[in-house]
Order: C-alpha cells, then sequence, then structure tokens
C-alpha cells in the first residue's frame, strides 16, 4: 500500500513538497477577466458537435454557464454565455446535443439545446427541485440529480429520452445525502460523503432501488467515486486535507475490498477532488495541486505519471482545480481552475498528454532469518515523481515510475540495516525486485531471553526498554484540560507496561491505546494522586502505524509539556513516537518514561520440566476443565502422579 511520507528515513528536496508540471502541456487557456459576468470557475464537461466535428468546454462559473470553442486550441474563444443564480457550485453533463446543468443557488436544472449555438433556446425545469449539488448522465439517458433540496438529499431520476427538453420522473433513492456519483449499466455508485462510504446500489428499477454492498473510504468524506471499463473496480476521493484515491476491487458486493490508495503530493495537506477513468488511467482535479494523472493498470498498484500544476501555491485550500475532462475525441484534457487567473477568476487549461504506461515495480522484503517484513519504506530515487510505498503484513510492496531507465530503490526499516539495489524499469512493464535487510544490532532489540519459553527470541538482548521523555522538566508546560495524544509507530508486537504521569489533582482517568482512526484497541483505569506516579497499564500493542496513547473523553488534568518536544522518540527497535494530535510541533502529552516488555510465555511442556520429582498428570481450570493452552492472568490447578495438587496464576 501506498503511505504518507515519513521523514525518520529519508529528506528529499523540495519536490515533494512543490508539484512540478510533467507529461501534461499547457497548449492554450482562457479566462473570464474584465467581461461583466467575470467569476470564479467551478465544474467543467466537453462536448463535441458531431455535424462540424468542432469539440467544446462547457465550463461552470459562480455567475452561469459559458460554452467555449476548441477549434483553435491556442486560441479559444466564447461561444456563449448564459447567467444564472450566483453560486459556488455549477456542475454539468450532457445527454447527445442538449447540456444539463444544476447549482446551489436556486435555478432548478438549466437545459441548454446545443443545437442552437446562439445560447438562446434553454430552460430552466423545476419540476422536482430547485437546488440541486451534482448531475451525472448514464449511457441510457438517465439523469442522476444528487444533493437536492428534497428529502434528505439523496438521488433524483430523471429520464431526458423522450423530451430532452422537459424530463420525467423515474423515482428517487433517498436513505443518504449524496454528494457526486456516477451509474453504469443498472448500478448506481453514490459518494455518500457524510456518511464516509460509498454505496453500490441496484437502480434497474427506478422506483424500488436495493443497496448492493457499501464501503469506507480513506478519510471517511467520500465525495467522488468513478467505476473501471471492466467494472470490477471502482475509485474514490476523500475531499480533505491530506486525502487520497482509493481504489477497491467489487468483484464480490458481499466483500468489497481496498486494494490501494495513494496521495498526489503527501504531506501537503492538498485535497484531492474529482476523479475519471480514462482507459487504463484517472485523471483527477486536485485544487492546489491541479490535474493529476494516475496509471490505474493494476488498480493495485497506483502510479502517477503526470500533472500540471495550475495553482501559486499548495496545502489545504479550496483554490485551483476544480474539475477536468479527459473523453475529447482530440485527446485534449481540459481542466477547470477556481480562481488562477490574473484577476483571481476562473481559468480554462487546455492540456496536451505526453504521458504513457508508467513502470511497475514489486517485490518482497525478508530478513536474514527469512522472516518477511512488514512496514519497509521502498523508495525509488531520482524520478521527477516519487511514488512512496511499504510493504504490506506479509512483506510485499507494490511501486512504479512514470519513466523508464535504471534507478536506485532502498528498503528501510527502523531496527535494520537499510540496502539499495539497482532496477532495470521499463514503460508497462513490471520488475520484480526482492531485498533482504540486515538487523541492525547497535540497537536494543526487545524480546524473551528465556530458551524455554514458547515466544523466545533468540537476537533479544533485553527484556524491557523505556523511552520518550523521561519527565516533564525538558520545557515549559502545565496541566492540561483537553484531549490530546501521542501517536506512534509499532514495528513487531510488545507491550506497553507502564508510564510516569504528572497529575493536579485526585481523579479518576481512563488511559487508552487507539488505533489510526481512533478506535480504542486496550484501556485501563487508575485512579491517579496529586503529582507524579508510575501506573501500570499493559497494553497489548499490534503493528501497526499511526496508533494514539491518549485518554478516553473527559479525563483531563494531566500535564503536558507546550515546547520542546524533539521527534521522533525511537524506543529500541520496536517503537517509534512520531508526533502529538497538536497542529502545532514541540508539544507532548502525558505519557512520560514509557516502559515496554515482552514477557516470556510457557506452554504445558515446558512447564512439566519446572518439576523434576513428580509428574504432570494434567492442568485444569478452577471449573475442573482440562485445560492445554494457559491464558494470561488466569488460575489453573497443576494435578500430579503423586497425589499432589498445586494453585498457579499464569501471569505473562
Amino acid at each position: 500500500m501506498k503511505k504518507y511520507f515519513s521523514l525518520i528515513a529519508f529528506c528529499f528536496p523540495l519536490l515533494l513538497f512543490s508539484q512540478s508540471n510533467y507529461n501534461l502541456t499547457l497548449v492554450g487557456e482562457f479566462d473570464w477577466n474584465g467581461l461583466s459576468y467575470d467569476s470564479e470557475g467551478s465544474d467543467i464537461w466537453g462536448w463535441r458537435n458531431t455535424s462540424t466535428g468542432v469539440e467544446y468546454a462547457l465550463v461552470g462559473l459562480n455567475t452561469g454557464f459559458s460554452v467555449v470553442e476548441l477549434s483553435n486550441p491556442q486560441n479559444p474563444s466564447e461561444v456563449f454565455f448564459i447567467p444564472g443564480a450566483n453560486t459556488t457550485w455549477r456542475d454539468i453533463k450532457t445527454w447527445e446535443n442538449y447540456a444539463y446543468v444544476i447549482n446551489e443557488g436556486g435555478d432548478g436544472l438549466l437545459i441548454v439545446d446545443l443545437n442552437d449555438l446562439t445560447g438562446q433556446t434553454y430552460v430552466n425545469f423545476t419540476d422536482f427541485f430547485n437546488t440541486a449539488h451534482n448531475i451525472y448522465m448514464d449511457e441510457n439517458g438517465v439523469a442522476y440529480i444528487f444533493g437536492t433540496d428534497i428529502g434528505n438529499g439523496g438521488v433524483i431520476f430523471l429520464d431526458v429520452t423522450t423530451n430532452p427538453m422537459s424530463p420525467s420522473y423515474l423515482g428517487t433513492w433517498d436513505d443518504y445525502y449524496i454528494h457526486d456519483g456516477m451509474a453504469r449499466g443498472d448500478t448506481l455508485w453514490a459518494g455518500c460523503i457524510y456518511e464516509g462510504e460509498f454505496y453500490a446500489v441496484d437502480v434497474s428499477n427506478k422506483s424500488n432501488p436495493q443497496v448492493l454492498g457499501h464501503h469506507p473510504t480513506p478519510n471517511q468524506f467520500t465525495h467522488n467515486i468513478w467505476v473501471s471499463d471492466d467494472g470490477d473496480f471502482v475509485f474514490t476521493t476523500d475531499e480533505q486535507a491530506d486525502s487520497y484515491i482509493g481504489a477497491y476491487d467489487i468483484t464480490d458486493m458481499n466483500n468489497i475490498q481496498e486494494v490501494d490508495r495513494i496521495q498526489s503530493n503527501p504531506e501537503s495537506n492538498s485535497i484531492p477532488h474529482n476523479t475519471h477513468v480514462d482507459g487504463n488511467f484517472l485523471v483527477t482535479s486536485w485544487y492546489r495541486d491541479g490535474t493529476v494523472v494516475h496509471d490505474a493498470t493494476y488498480p493495485n498498484n497506483l502510479v502517477e505519471v503526470a500533472n500540471y500544476d495550475s495553482y501559486i501555491g499548495s496545502g489545504n485550500g479550496f483554490d485551483g482545480c476544480w474539475g477536468t475532462y479527459p473523453y475529447l475525441p482530440s485527446g485534449l484534457i481540459i481542466s477547470s481552475d477556481i480562481n488562477s487567473s490574473n484577476n483571481g477568476n476562473g481559468r480554462l487549461l487546455l492540456l496536451e498528454r505526453g504521458f504513457s504506461q508508467a513502470c511497475y515495480l514489486q517485490g518482497n522484503v525478508t530478513d536474514v532469518n527469512n522472516q518477511t517484513l512488514s512496514g519497509v519504506s521502498v523508495v525509488i530515487l531520482n524520478t521527477v515523481i516519487p511514488n512512496l510505498s511499504n510493504t504490506d503484513i506479509l512483506g510485499n510492496y507494490t511501486s512504479g515510475n512514470a519513466d523508464s531507465g535504471l534507478f536506485d530503490v532502498v528498503f528501510s526499516k527502523f531496527g535494520y540495516i537499510s540496502d539499495t539495489l539497482q532496477a532495470v524499469m521499463v514503460n508497462g512493464q513490471i520488475t520484480y525486485l526482492d531485498a533482504t535487510l540486515d538487523i541492525d544490532n547497535s540497537l536494543p532489540i526487545l524480546g524473551c531471553q528465556d530458551s524455554t519459553a514458547s515466544n523466545f527470541n533468540p537476537i533479544a538482548n533485553t527484556s524491557s526498554l523505556f523511552g520518550g521523555e523521561l519527565n516533564n522538566s525538558f520545557s515549559s508546560g502545565d496541566y492540561f484540560n483537553g484531549e490530546q495524544h501521542l501517536i506512534f509507530d509499532a514495528y513487531s508486537n510488545f507491550n506497553i507496561k507502564s508510564a510516569e504521569f504528572y497529575a493536579e489533582s485526585p481523579k479518576l482517568i481512563t488511559f487508552e491505546l487507539r488505533n489510526s482512526n481512533g478506535v480504542v484497541i486496550d484501556d485501563t483505569t487508575h485512579f491517579v494522586s496529586s503529582g507524579n506516579q508510575t501506573l501500570e497499564l499493559n497494553f497489548e500493542v499490534p503493528i501497526s502505524n499511526d496508533l494514539q496513547l491518549g485518554l478516553s473523553s473527559g479525563n483531563s488534568g494531566l500535564y503536558r509539556n507546550d515546547q520542546g518536544a524533539s521527534y521522533p522518540y525511537n524506543i529500541g527497535s520496536v517503537m517509534s513516537i512520531t508526533g502529538s494530535s497538536a497542529s502545532q510541533p514541540g508539544y507532548y502529552y502525558f505519557y512520560y518514561n514509557i516502559e515496554l516488555d515482552i514477557p516470556c510465555e510457557y506452554n504445558i511442556t515446558s512447564l512439566e520440566s519446572f518439576n523434576n520429582n513428580k509428574n504432570l498428570l494434567r492442568i485444569v481450570d478452577i471449573l475442573g476443565r482440562e485445560v492445554v493452552t494457559l491464558n494470561s492472568n488466569n488460575t489453573y490447578f497443576y494435578i500430579y502422579d503423586d497425589g499432589t495438587v498445586d494453585k498457579k496464576i499464569h501471569l505473562k
């Protein structure tokens, strides 16, 4: 899986954080500066006049709807403009020679007859709704109207085939608010933004739609969705900072699987907007990162191959590229910018393709004992567009590059010595490259050192470790009332045995270990006295990234430092505290002098050797049931052949 970039291992040039223009060339542009209706831009669609072969850009503006002729790509010109309600959102689709335009300002459905390029033949159709957020037109002439002012804002189905200027009502699906969606055949794909999921809905009967399946998206703010040409995969965007394009296998609606996710500009806080499938490619409007193209030939290995950044600036913001349209027969990609003209108005960009299929890289990573390694960072050096990957739980990775050539590939994981290998990469081909990493023996290796234990680790050199900030005296701070937490990566399974805390006053507090989504994995409650104290936690930590150490809601009054924290805090080879939930750097929350351990575990066979004078017959629990496997913190009775019985409490 692709993952956000980590500064722990490498530092790369500014290229990572300031997108360059690559494999897309600007051949023409048009803006609305100086016109009486100049305004910011919104969404875009394309249309080709089948009688003349001329292509057009259909552009939404805050103040209305604009049609721009593209017969001379170097000098596009507006054909006509239809004013409308002033609104930020205006979306367009076409059916044959008709354009259908919705907005959130109250004009209903604007229907424009493109057979008349004077712009005089249109209606504002308001029979079924006044406002809407988005529209899709399927291959059968059914309009899907999303996010209306009716009911929950689900989808309204309209037939435009009988009378394109006066659609007829077919039905609705109104279980959830739908921000955007698309349909193919009898299946609707709906981005239910506030549910944080996409839904697949059988709409063969428009009066009685049926849910086929659903699945959450990476940032749980599902904006846009598009289905692959073969119908086996869908791709989504979450309209949030530092979010992803997600790829999903939908061949089994009862078991939809996410197969990959990727960002255009990791750790820049940029926001993806709308993605469209164009053959084997995804063409995406990515606000402040512009128009971005990914190769989706292998949906489990998305690779960025082109971009054109049309906005000066980066980061979190709803500026720059609103929409893209990649389906013109000429091959031009047309994009609409919100405010990138010289006067801050909307801008139309005509982009020429220069990209081809990606070069694909994949393989497996193990340690010297032939054990697979998860969480290994895989970085292809000296590429124009970095593609950052990590190995999965089985040690497998997928990556790639836009261009062919000989490249150095760096494999790195905390606790191991990095290795650099070379790979010959060819466009359209898969290169296989495996790696083996040596353990970094300079670091403490946490594990059970008892050879009689079932979890004996022959390379372990310690059974406990301490780390994080050892106390709160390194900088200023105060007792804090609010919910914040530390963020850490776990590279193997271990226990957080204890930590030191500083309390302002006596209080009952629940301490929590959570996953990256904030779901509680383990917790414990203590009565905390004033001052500093060491508390037992005994959190069992799984291998994962971006885990959280925090407090339950409403728990407060513990000390935290408000400056001076120096991340990462690496504890042996198993844990790295990478930051905190604070919006500013330097904060350190609650957990000081953190103790890690891996208790030795014993099976029954090894326990028999503890008694040399009698033979163990069986072990039973307090209910007299014979047991084979001993669980932690339970009481057992050991029955021997000499008639004696020992009561033992099995502790981890």
